[in-house]
């Protein structure tokens, strides 16, 4: 009789069922907390949020808590007769189990549904309360994202002792001395290109470094302010790449700061500044597996860019709380610079404003570095409230600039390459 019911061949399934049943839950906690030890390790982690950005170096509580999520899986392993039987109770059956498993999946995309509609409602996770310093000077630009509006004069009061600044622009946008102003196009010409230290935030035409450099007796070229504030490494190849044909270009000076690293990795602003009514989206590059950069997303104007409230609210706490952004993007987008202008016959400089010790990561490329060299008091050199250099600090860089920029010109009179001569014989000649 015994025999007969063992031999049965569904009595014998129905019991390897039931053993499977109980045997499969604890070995598949056992699994899920290996796979969390795994990307609990620091190498995982700091992927996704910074380990030493805010509070110090938090490896050794990364490592504790892998420590522990280890232990986790190992004492599933050595109770998992006792785990098994209390899955068993709560779940009686597989389909039990199933439809928990739905309904907690169903309520999830609910509550997600519901947390997203009720950021639209509420205007979140953006609020608009301050307007950037370039947006009444700016129009929206949808290959730039925003540029000056041309033939305009505009005035604006900056820094906490309000100083009033008057600002004139050309026909394209380029900020000049004097209304009316335009640059001789046929005449050997340095363009100057950057976010808002090239600009001259703050400061009049004159009195930025860009302005003294065009006053000077001594300098030979012909200067095309092309900065503009808030540009990131991104917008100033795309500026660069639409006016240098405009003018006789033979030099290209390109003013990096350290901030620009932070904007090339950003679409919207807004993920930066939460609080800032911006003009628009900013174009955004990506980089290729050799290095090479390429344009994935062009500018739009909020009324057509549509995105999810929840996405961009976790995007600025990655941005606030996430690793440091690397230096990969802006590395090929200066190379991408350096490329196009000297395929098109012109030199290339780059001036390090702050003194990255860093800089410029492995590129090829003559730097100033305007830091490393700056005198006593340089840091301090600021416009109040504001944060940008005034007007001794662009003095300071007028001269240290046009003294190491004929430097590279001389060098590069000595080189054997055509175009390098041709500037120097042109410019010679001014």
């Amino acid at each position: 009789m015994i025999s007969g019911i063992h031999s049965d061949p569904r009595l014998r399934e129905k019991t390897a069922t039931q053993k499977a049943k109980f045997v499969w839950p604890a070995i598949a906690l056992a699994l899920v907390f290996l796979c969390l030890t795994i990307l609990a390790s620091p190498h995982f982690v700091e992927r996704v949020v910074s380990l030493d950005r805010r509070h110090g170096d938090m490896r050794p509580v990364v490592r504790a808590f892998q420590a522990f999520l280890g232990t986790l899986s190992l004492a599933t392993l050595v109770r998992r007769k006792w785990i098994n039987s209390q899955f068993g109770r709560v779940f009686p059956s597989t389909r039990q189990f199933l439809v928990a498993a739905g309904m907690v999946l169903l309520s999830s995309g609910l509550g997600v549904t519901a947390i997203e509609g009720l950021a639209r409602v509420l205007n979140l996770p953006f609020r608009a309360k301050w307007i950037p310093s370039e947006n009444p000077l700016a129009r929206f630009d949808s290959e730039l994202g925003w540029s000056y509006i041309p033939n305009q004069t505009a005035t604006q009061e900056l820094g906490s002792d309000h100083r009033k600044v008057e600002m004139y622009f050309d026909d394209l946008g380029c900020r000049v001395r004097r209304p009316g102003d335009q640059a001789d196009r046929s005449a050997p010409t340095a363009l100057f290109v950057g976010d808002s230290y090239t600009f001259g935030h703050g400061v009049t035409y004159e009195e930025s470094f860009v302005g003294r450099l065009a006053m000077r007796p001594d300098f030979p070229f012909e200067v095309v302010n092309l900065g503009a504030q808030a540009y990131g490494t991104d917008q100033s190849l795309l500026l660069l790449k639409r006016q240098f044909k405009k003018f006789n270009t033979k030099l290209v000076v390109y003013t990096f700061t350290s901030m620009q690293i932070g904007r090339n990795e950003v679409y919207d602003r807004r993920i930066q500044y939460p609080d800032g009514r911006f003009l628009g989206t900013k174009p955004l590059f990506r980089v290729k597996a050799d290095g090479s950069v390429y344009l994935a997303r062009e500018a739009l104007e909020f009324k057509d860019y549509s995105y999810s409230r929840v996405w961009a609210a976790l995007q600025i706490l990655k941005l606030r709380w996430g690793p440091k952004p690397t230096v990969r993007l802006t590395r090929g987008l200066i190379q991408e610079m350096k490329n196009f202008a000297e395929s098109n016959g012109a030199r290339f400089v780059v001036v390090d404003w702050y003194d990255d010790p860093s800089f410029p990561w492995g590129l090829n490329v003559d730097v100033i570095r305007l830091g490393a060299n700056a005198p006593v008091g340089w840091s301090d050199w600021i416009i109040p409230g504001d944060g940008h250099p005034d007007s001794r600090g662009h003095l300071y860089a007028a001269e240290y600039i046009g003294g190491r920029l004929q430097d590279v010109l001389t060098k590069a009179r000595t080189t054997s390459t055509p175009a390098y001569e041709r500037t120097a014989t042109e410019a010679s000649s001014k």
